[in-house]
Parts: C-alpha cells; sequence; structure tokens
C-alpha cells in the first residue's frame, strides 16, 4: 500500500494553511513588492493552473524547489518535509488542470507508436520469428529525448516508416507461414584453404596430400584483411560454426574473434577463444540472416601489432601450417621457444548452415490455421482465423465491423486469384500495418473515461516491464474484467517480475536513463589509451545495466545506485580496474574492498566515460545526471490505478551523508573536486572513494515497507 493511503498519512495540503505561511515567509522577501528579482513576485502571482503563463510559473517554481535553487543557500531553509509539501500541492495542482483541461477540449484518445525494440519483441511472441529491427532493412532508429526513447509525442511517423512496416509485415509473415515448399537447408563452409591459397600453389598441396592441413592465422588487429562474402538465398535462423585454436601470451589478452557482417552492421558472433594450437575448438551460434550479400568479416578483434593492416605471411605462396614453420619476413607471433607473444587466432574452417527449421509447417502456421489442412476453407474459417490473429495484434476484443474489413480484404485477394491461405495472408498484413496494432490505443471517443480499462491496463503494463505484448495470463485476466482489482494486479507485477521478458526492461531502461547508447561517441585517443577496444566498451555498458538488473531482480536498496560493495565484472573489466581474480567472458557479481574505490554507478567506466572528452575525465559534468544532496521529494497527482496522469514516484532524500561518500559527485564551492592533480588517468578509472558505509535504506519495492508503491 503506498504511503499516501495510509490511515495516518498526511491529508492533502491546504493553501491558506500550509502554502500560503511558507511562501510569505521564505520567498516574498525576494519576490514581493519591495523587491522582485528577475521581475517575479509571488504574492500576487494567480493560482489559476489552467492560464498557460501561470502554469508556467508554478512550474518553474516547482521545478527550482525540486533542484535545491530555492531558497537560495544563502537564505533561511525550510525544513525538506515543508518544502516536499510545496512542491507536491504545485504538481497536483498541474495535473488537475492539465486533466481539465483534456476534458475541457475533448482529448478521450491517447496514441504511442510502439518503438522498434518493441515492435521486434511483439513480432517475436505474435509469430514466433525473429525480425531484425536495426538492420539496415529493418525500422528507422527512434528519436530520444534526454535518453528516453518513448516519449509518446517524439516517436513521430513518416512516409519511411509506412514503407518499412509493409516490407517488414511482408516478411515475418513469408517466414511464419507455410505458403510454398520448405526451404532448402544448406551448408557453406570456408575452409582456411579457401581463405588462404591460391592458384598452383594449391594444386600443389593437394597432390601432397596437405591441402587440409593449411590454417588460416589471424593476427591481432586485421582489421578487414580478412572478408569474404556470404551468398544467403533465405532469409532465416542460421547455424554459424566455426573451428580454430586461440593462441595467446600467459599473462596477456586473449584471441578474441569476431564474425561480423558488415552490410547489415552486426556480430554474427564474437567470443575469447584460448585453447592450445593442436587442441582446436568448434563454437557454434545461431544468427538470424536476411536474404543477400553479405560481406563477413572474420576478425581478431584484439589490439595489436599491425600498423599496415598486412597479414602475416604472403598467403598466396607461404601459407601457415603451424607456429614453426616461420617465415624470415612475418609477423614475429611467437618467440624463439614458440611460445606466442601475441594473441593470434588461427582458423581451420567457418561454416554456415541453414535456413534451419524446428518443423514444417512453422509452429505459427498450425497455431494460425488452426483447423488444418482438412478445414473447410470458406469465409467463416477465414473470419475465425483472423479475428483470433487481430485480437492478440490489437491487443483487444474487435468490433464486429473491423473484422468485416479484414475479411473484405481477403475476400477481394481471393477474387483476384490468390490462394486461400495467401489471401488470409494479406490481410493479415493489414492487421501489421494498423494503427491499432502499431500504436498503443488508449482511450475511446464513443466511451469516453477517466481510467484504462483492463486491456488497456494489460498493454500498459507489458509494454512498461516486457517491452511486448501481453501474455495469455493478462489477456485472460482482462478478458474477466478482473486486472484492474488491486490484489489482482499486485499478485500480476509479482509474476511479471520473475519472468525471464523482465530483463528486457532490466537492459533497456538503465540504457536510456543513463543514456549508455553514448558510450564511446567520444572514443578515446589510441595514442594515450592504446588498449581501450570495442570489447572494452562493451563491458563497461554490461557493467552497468547489469548493476541495474541485480538491484532490480534482487529487490535491493535504492542506496545501491550510489554505494555499494560490489559489482559485476568479467575479466576484460576487471583488468581494465586493477581488480585480480576474475575470469571469463560473462559478467559475474564481484565484492569490493575500500582500495578498490568502486562501488555504485557513479564509479563505473560507462559513466565516467559519458563525461570524458576522449582524452581526460571532466567530473564536474557528471552533477547534471544525479540530484543535489537533500532535495526535497517530487511528487504528482496521486492517482489510483488507471489513472490517465504522467504521475512520478516520491524520492526519497538523498542525506548529506550519502553525498559526502561520492564527494566528486557534488561540487561544493569549487567547480574543481579535489585531488584532480597528477597524471591523467584513462576513461573509466574513478579517483578514490572517502571510506565508509552508507546506511541500509529499505527499498520501495520491498515487502512490508511503508513507502511500498502499489
Amino acid at each position: 500500500m503506498p504511503h499516501w493511503a495510509r490511515a495516518d498519512a498526511p491529508a492533502a495540503a491546504d493553501f491558506d494553511r500550509d502554502i500560503k505561511p511558507l511562501l510569505a515567509q521564505h520567498c516574498v522577501r525576494c519576490h514581493g513588492p519591495e523587491k522582485s528579482e528577475s521581475d517575479f513576485r509571488i504574492d500576487t502571482l494567480e493560482r489559476d493552473f489552467a492560464t498557460p503563463r501561470s502554469a508556467t510559473h508554478w512550474t518553474e517554481m516547482m521545478d527550482r524547489i525540486n533542484t535545491g535553487e530555492m531558497p537560495p543557500k544563502d537564505e533561511p531553509r525550510p525544513p525538506a518535509d515543508q518544502l516536499a509539501r510545496v512542491a507536491e500541492w504545485i504538481g497536483q495542482q498541474l495535473t488537475e488542470a492539465e486533466a481539465a483541461r483534456q476534458a475541457a477540449t475533448g482529448e478521450k484518445m491517447s496514441f504511442r507508436k510502439l518503438t522498434r525494440e518493441e515492435y521486434k519483441n511483439t513480432i517475436r511472441d505474435l509469430l514466433g520469428v525473429t525480425f531484425d529491427a536495426s538492420d539496415p532493412s529493418g525500422l528507422p532508429e527512434d528519436p530520444d529525448w534526454q535518453g528516453f526513447e518513448r516519449i509518446g509525442t517524439v516517436l513521430s511517423l513518416s512516409a519511411t516508416h509506412i514503407e518499412k512496416y509493409l516490407a517488414a509485415a511482408e516478411t515475418v509473415l513469408g517466414e511464419a507461414l507455410a505458403l510454398g515448399p520448405q526451404p532448402k537447408s544448406e551448408t557453406i563452409c570456408w575452409t582456411a584453404a579457401d581463405m588462404r591459397v591460391r592458384g598452383d600453389v594449391r594444386a600443389e598441396l593437394a597432390a601432397k596430400g596437405i591441402l587440409d592441413k593449411v590454417r588460416a592465422d589471424i593476427v591481432p588487429n586485421n582489421g578487414a584483411l580478412d572478408a569474404r562474402d556470404l551468398d544467403i538465398k533465405t532469409n532465416g535462423e542460421y547455424i554459424v560454426r566455426v573451428k580454430c585454436s586461440g593462441m595467446g601470451p600467459k599473462e596477456g589478452r586473449a584471441a578474441r574473434l569476431r564474425l561480423y557482417a558488415t552490410d547489415i552492421g552486426r556480430p554474427l558472433l564474437e567470443q575469447d577463444v584460448e585453447t592450445p594450437e593442436d587442441a582446436p575448438i568448434t563454437i557454434e551460434v545461431r544468427a538470424h540472416l536476411p536474404p543477400g550479400k553479405h560481406l563477413i568479416r572474420i576478425v581478431n578483434a584484439v589490439p595489436g601489432p599491425n600498423p599496415e593492416d598486412r597479414p602475416s605471411r604472403p598467403t598466396a605462396t607461404k601459407p601457415f601450417f603451424n607456429v614453426r614453420n616461420r617465415q624470415p619476413w612475418q609477423i614475429k607471433l611467437t618467440d624463439e621457444e614458440y611460445k606466442p607473444i601475441w594473441p593470434t587466432l588461427l582458423v581451420d574452417y567457418v561454416e554456415f548452415e541453414g535456413p534451419v527449421q524446428a518443423s514444417w509447417p512453422p509452429p505459427a502456421h498450425e497455431r494460425l490455421f488452426f483447423a488444418g489442412e482438412g478445414a473447410t476453407k470458406d469465409t467463416a474459417y477465414a473470419r475465425e482465423i483472423l479475428t483470433r490473429f487481430a485480437t492478440q495484434a490489437f491487443r483487444r476484443p474487435l468490433a464486429p465491423e473491423e473484422v468485416d474489413r479484414l475479411v473484405a480484404v481477403a475476400e477481394n485477394a481471393q477474387r483476384l486469384g490468390e490462394s486461400f491461405e495467401s489471401s488470409v495472408k494479406t490481410a493479415m498484413v493489414a492487421v501489421l500495418c494498423s494503427s491499432n496494432f502499431l500504436y498503443l490505443v488508449e482511450g475511446s471517443v464513443d466511451r469516453p473515461s477517466s481510467t484504462l480499462n483492463d486491456w488497456e491496463l494489460a498493454s500498459r503494463l507489458s509494454y512498461f516491464l516486457w517491452s511486448t505484448m501481453p501474455d495469455d495470463r493478462l489477456r485472460e485476466l482482462a478478458a474477466q474484467g478482473t486486472l484492474h482489482q488491486p490484489d489482482v494486479l499486485r499478485g500480476e507485477v509479482r509474476r511479471m517480475m520473475q519472468d525471464p521478458k523482465i530483463l528486457s526492461f532490466a537492459a533497456s531502461f538503465p540504457r536510456q536513463w543513463l543514456q549508455l547508447r553514448r558510450v564511446g561517441m567520444f572514443e578515446p585517443d589510441k595514442k594515450i589509451y592504446p588498449e581501450y577496444d570495442e570489447y572494452l566498451e562493451k563491458s563497461m555498458v554490461g557493467e552497468t545495466t547489469g548493476f541495474f538488473r541485480e538491484v532490480l531482480q534482487q529487490n535491493l536498496s535504492l542506496r545501491e545506485f550510489l554505494d555499494s560493495d560490489w559489482t559485476l565484472l568479467n575479466r576484460r573489466l576487471a583488468g581494465h580496474y586493477g581488480i585480480a581474480g576474475v575470469e571469463g567472458e560473462q559478467l559475474v557479481r564481484v565484492p569490493l574492498k575500500p582500495d578498490d574505490h568502486r562501488g555504485g554507478l557513479l564509479t563505473q567506466a560507462s559513466i565516467l566515460g559519458l563525461t570524458s572528452d576522449g582524452t581526460r575525465h571532466r567530473p564536474v559534468h557528471r552533477r547534471r545526471m544525479w540530484p543535489p544532496s537533500n532535495p526535497p521529494r517530487r511528487a504528482r497527482k496521486r492517482s489510483r490505478y488507471g489513472k490517465r496522469s504522467n504521475s512520478i514516484a516520491a524520492t526519497p532524500p538523498v542525506t548529506p551523508a550519502i553525498a559526502k561518500s561520492i564527494p566528486w559527485a557534488w561540487p561544493s564551492n569549487s567547480t574543481t573536486p579535489s585531488g584532480t592533480g597528477g597524471p591523467k588517468k584513462p576513461c573509466g578509472t574513478a579517483r578514490a572513494k572517502t571510506p565508509g558505509s552508507t546506511p541500509a535504506a529499505s527499498c520501495p519495492m520491498e515487502e512490508n515497507s511503508p513507502t511500498r508503491p502499489n
């Protein structure tokens, strides 16, 4: 139960009793009849929050109270709870005025377009196929507002979107439905000899029976040296296999294999490889590939001595067999005892197999055409298919006239000569291009309401926590009309928090909140920080998103974001931090010692990198990401379940004790934190933190917590 709903919760603030006396005591002296700084007077400020000019002044006052600018530091400050009450009262008045304005102007519906991530996830859950929304053939990139990608007024619709949505609908339905023969699976294999041996040398080695002994040596920093064209005829899931060894110095970096598809801009495989030269392993992953010709680069993604982007030896005439057949002019990969001095990949083959189908027809086809091949393929059957499909896609029941329009599309396509299945697919394309699918629609012109109905609540809940459509359980409760009941809703939130799909929220929210996609925008100078690479950058972002996920799933205190005695590291990031004892690529929870000078978000490399210009860190820029010490709470309209309002949950004040534990985060009178002298530290290197622990705090989501939101 939220704190404001408890029996002992304070009553709503009254202006004449609670707000006016405080403003008169602390504000009117500088903004009154005798003195009006910035030509702003509080004593004559109208309380008509529906007037834009007045609402603007009150909003500015609330923001300045929330940021600690009012009252000024050199003036007496009232207790934090009194300031919080003023800010809360202003927020409540603004929200009520906005609700009244919408009611007066007839704004009875709201629309918010699905983001690219939400579209991809919805297609996955609706049809069971993968749509690569971020590929060039996918959807345009979503605009953001201060990092957040789900702002309805920012998510616009262009002619390009319409074209992309139509193409996407055809693509995903073509993969989900069996409207033709089963695609033939094929295997494409590039052997080391294919990659390294040319002309007469190939015939000579084949005659000697040693052509299959050739290995492709992939040196560090090989860039675009090893690249081949991959011709994919049918889009779908493909198995990618690579047989290779990975040599590296005992105390140095491991070789890192990356298969990168340049035309679609994403890696198909990326992994550290640490195996002896004579004990290769086979790495196997699945990747979704669109049709077409793709340039695949085989990269050893570690920094190394290859300034001229040249191979280790003349590949056409002197292929590699083992480290002992070294050529005098080759790049030196081993010492005199043949021990590796640079991380090197030795590749035997790269193989692509697919498209892979678990069954035929695909599961989505059998689910949609539920009656099987023996069904009577008439209008009634088409109507039932489209009703079921559109109900899931629109995330609500359809009106009879909506179903009639879809059936008419299918009937028209059949009259033009299409088969029953193809005509139904045409109507399904119309469903996937409808605003009812592409937008989250709330409200109704015919039945205006100030609250969400159960179907709208199910969608809002699922897209908030899962970034995808409601599942069967949410739809069932919405159909029963019980989802809005507090006990039911609370139980569903708990269930959804335990579902693996919550990982989508755990990854996307911190990326947007902290603007992590800007990490690497100013890449560190290679001359100053030669060890900085893409693997480190991904690990930096992974630490922050993983940290948020751990706090969320373990129901930890919000104070962990400010100071913690643990973090998530893999070997690459731990080496960058100088923390020993961490192995492997996976990010794991690691305890921190005071000497590590880590803990919380502010000491993480991704956050430090965001406030770096590529040559040095700039900690004063970090202040804009965090509230000042001891800010008042900010709260808006206390709405019940389903209320259409932009409510912002009240956040507990950050105490001076916490602020002092991170001295560089809140600059004092000087804009330069103490201890900034000395040599430059690389991006992501934190300054020493004042030792000491912070007091434990109850998490708002903790069971039995008095401030736990419903």
